[in-house]
């Protein structure tokens, strides 16, 4: 009954159009509405930041990206590859060398474990130092995902660092 009342509705208002310029801004507005729903009705993802080290300063910049929605366990495994591949700006340093990667990360309870590949013993490039940038990377998570009140991270699936 609804699309009944739509129709008619629709009839009424292309009779009261008169002329050319009167059917284009009908049109038009008929275009925007349907693009403004479209856009509502599309999921962008969600929006998370990240902190990385500045070079000039040394304090933490502040850069936010849109990552595709994801739920449990893959929406950290994806925050934590991207806060892998560095920063976007180039007056911040990377947290680790190029080409450091997580090859597994899960959680358990409370607890986050971060397996890495051994790239990040290789101090490469102007990426921060090792102990500096396993305190950015922790601070990363724990400001971005509160729930882990312990992170535990693995070079080669050999323990390195816990933080309680």
């Amino acid at each position: 009954m609804k699309s009944k009342i739509k129709v008619e509705q629709i009839k009424d208002l292309t009779k009261k159009i008169k002329g050319p310029r009167e059917a284009f801004a009908v049109a038009i507005a008929a275009v925007f509405v349907v693009s403004l729903f479209a856009f509502l009705a599309k999921t962008h993802g969600r929006r998370y930041i990240f902190r990385f080290q500045s070079v000039d300063s040394g304090r933490n910049n502040v850069e936010w990206r849109l990552l595709p929605s994801k739920r449990g366990a893959q929406k950290v495994s994806l925050y934590v590859d991207e806060l892998l591949l560095g920063p976007k700006t180039e007056r911040s340093r990377p947290i680790f060398s190029p080409g450091t990667k997580a090859t597994f990360c899960f959680e358990r309870g409370k607890t986050l474990y971060v397996n890495l590949t051994p790239d990040l013993l290789q101090k490469t490039g102007n990426a921060s130092d090792i102990m500096e940038g396993l305190e950015i990377f922790k601070m990363n998570i724990k400001r971005t995902f509160p729930k882990y009140k312990q992170v535990e991270i693995y070079i080669d699936k050999k323990g390195l660092y816990k933080e309680f």
